[in-house]
């Protein structure tokens, strides 16, 4: 029985495939089932990499397993050794890590294949269920997805059981690894496995077929719900940072949830649990008058609500202490964090010239009232709402000292009367 005929049929020219081996069942019978197309197609080229975790003290023995048959079968092969300092949550973490090394070592023109089967699915269902999962989590395991831009992950056996995979194994005289975690139900995989599906099974043959299937359901109805809800988002420009409070009220309150979810799935690219997403919805939304300030780190962003309006921004790091200073002014000047640099041309901002005793530095905080021109003081904060600038953005502009007198906040505000002489500065970055 051949497992992968479906699979192989996307393969493209030249294309480059890339194995998870770990020696164990799954990822073994896979492997064998590639090598015969590996010939067949001479332009196929297949490499491996197993992940030795360090935790078994059989692992150096499952290492040269997995070298010896790759070696047989002319596979190059790639291990790299991981040690966990932190054994909690090891099956998750260690998933982590595995998949953070794999996409190191994949070349451009290579996808990545594991041995992902019908009983993983059911097992991933069971664990969705024990954490509340919505329908993002209950569609299971795709059968192929982008694990980063241009990098893309396959799973050939995932609509086959593991009891039919076992059996081509046993009739093919093929060797595997078992490990003997397997059997440890203090994971929660292995408890579901073993305790749960194992007897289910028995009793109802049919039943890792019918997961499946609910599972396929929940995919498409999830895709159909993303679809209007991306209809939304784009008819209102919305598909950007940020997103208006009057939109989202227009709708029923499990509406606004759930578009409140999938605009901040469209920025981050993460699924955030539904619990999350209705604090968001009632911190927000129904309650922003007692929670004005309220906020929400997720990954690298912040979400919070200023005049109305829902935003996403990348949470930089505070830049209140920050001086550069700019001592050659015939080159360019390079500012922290992707804020772009300074740069002396006839474009920019016209400015007094600095005297050749004036120490020019940057900075990105100042005090809360500024003299203009020596003749009236204004508030900083009153400045920055006259020019609509948002306070994420506040510390995030460069402001020009010389020596220790404010002089200008770039294509803002000039503070000080011109000298005979001028320059012009332009910053080369736009901030959201």
């Amino acid at each position: 029985m051949i497992f992968i005929q479906e699979f192989i049929q996307k393969i493209q020219y030249q294309q480059c495939i890339l194995i998870s081996y770990s020696g164990g069942l799954d990822s073994t019978v896979l492997l064998y089932q590639l090598i015969p197309f590996m010939y067949q197609y001479p332009f196929l080229q297949l490499r491996a990499i197993h992940i030795n975790h360090q935790i078994n003290n059989k692992s150096e023995i499952w290492s040269q397993h997995c070298h010896k048959i790759c070696q047989k079968n002319n596979i190059t092969l790639k291990i790299q050794k991981v040690f966990f300092k932190n054994k909690k949550n090891f099956q998750n973490h260690a998933r982590k890590v595995r998949y953070q090394i794999i996409k190191k070592y994949m070349l451009k023109n290579e996808i990545l294949v594991t041995g992902h089967h019908l009983n993983d699915q059911c097992e991933t269902l069971f664990l969705s269920l024990k954490r509340g999962s919505g329908l993002p989590g209950l569609s299971g395991i795709a059968s192929w997805k982008y694990l980063e831009k241009e990098k893309k992950i396959f799973r050939p056996l995932i609509k086959y059981k593991k009891i039919e995979i076992k059996k081509w194994a046993i009739l093919n005289h093929i060797p595997w690894i078992e490990d003997d975690s397997n059997f440890q139900n203090i994971y929660d995989r292995n408890f579901i496995r073993n305790k749960i599906l194992t007897p289910i099974e028995k009793k109802w043959p049919i039943f890792l077929e019918n997961c499946y299937r609910s599972m396929k359901i929940c995919y498409k109805q999830d895709k159909a719900l993303n679809y209007f809800l991306d209809q939304i988002l784009i008819k209102n420009k919305l598909l950007y940072h940020n997103i208006k409070v009057s939109i989202i009220e227009s709708y029923i309150q499990e509406i606004q949830i759930i578009l409140i979810k999938r605009w901040i799935f469209l920025n981050i690219k993460k699924n955030i649990s539904y619990n999350k997403i209705k604090e968001i919805h009632h911190k927000l939304i129904k309650e922003h008058s007692k929670n004005p300030k309220y906020s929400i780190k997720i990954n690298n962003y912040k979400i919070f609500r200023y005049k109305n309006i829902i935003y996403q921004i990348f949470s930089y790091p505070d830049l209140k202490n920050t001086i550069i200073y700019w001592h050659n002014h015939n080159k360019s000047l390079k500012l922290p964090y992707h804020l772009g640099e300074l740069q002396k041309n006839q474009y920019g901002t016209t400015l007094p010239k600095p005297k050749k005793k004036d120490l020019v530095s940057i900075r990105f905080h100042t005090c809360k009232i500024i003299s203009i021109n020596n003749k009236y003081h204004k508030k900083i904060k009153n400045i920055w709402q006259e020019n609509n600038i948002p306070p994420w953005n506040r510390n995030r502009i460069p402001i020009i000292f010389y020596n220790e007198k404010i002089i200008s906040i770039i294509g803002i505000i000039n503070f000080s009367n011109y000298y005979n002489d001028i320059w012009k500065i332009s910053w080369t970055k736009k901030i959201i």
